[in-house]
């Protein structure tokens, strides 16, 4: 995704589409483990709203990224975009009146349900990464205990 994409995104007021842009573009090619660790945490604050615990559209291309990461590198960027993940699920909602929106298709995007879909894609990394990965191993075995216990979209709708 190239920073106009970004920017295509809807949000509200405290969306970031050029830090999004930055650190996704920082994640592609990282100089170092504690930058792209940090790159991680730039891209999930540009794309929520931490305080009130809520998720932006950009949240959804964000997530693409951050799966590319879990798969791609180790230590602490793994580290950091699983916390993320399991912060991200069943504790955070759509932000008021984004909780769909337009993607670049012009078909309807769901926006927990698009991140869920994802995050079950990568199911196959997450159970390699659970039985091998020391730290990360514990967290990927957690996301996936999410994911088996049933859908974050189930959670959100009973908030």
């Amino acid at each position: 995704m190239d920073s106009r994409d970004w920017h295509a995104l809807p949000g509200p007021t405290w969306y970031r589409p050029a830090e999004a842009a930055a650190a996704a573009g920082d994640l592609a090619q990282p100089a170092s483990p504690d930058d792209a660790a940090s790159a991680v945490r730039r891209l999930a604050a540009a794309v929520v709203n931490d305080h009130a615990g809520t998720l932006y559209p950009a949240a959804v291309p964000a997530a693409r990224v951050l799966l590319t990461v879990v798969r791609d590198l180790q230590g602490k960027p793994r580290g950091a975009v699983l916390n993320t993940l399991l912060d991200w699920w069943g504790c955070f909602v759509p932000e008021p009146g984004y909780d769909r929106y337009r993607g670049h298709d012009g078909e309807p995007v769901d926006l927990i349900e698009a991140i869920e879909r994802q995050i079950r894609g990568a199911a196959g990394t997450l159970r390699t990464l659970a039985c091998s990965d020391g730290a990360a191993g514990k967290m990927a075995e957690d996301l996936l205990t999410r994911l088996e216990a049933g859908s974050w979209s189930d959670l959100v709708a009973d908030d």
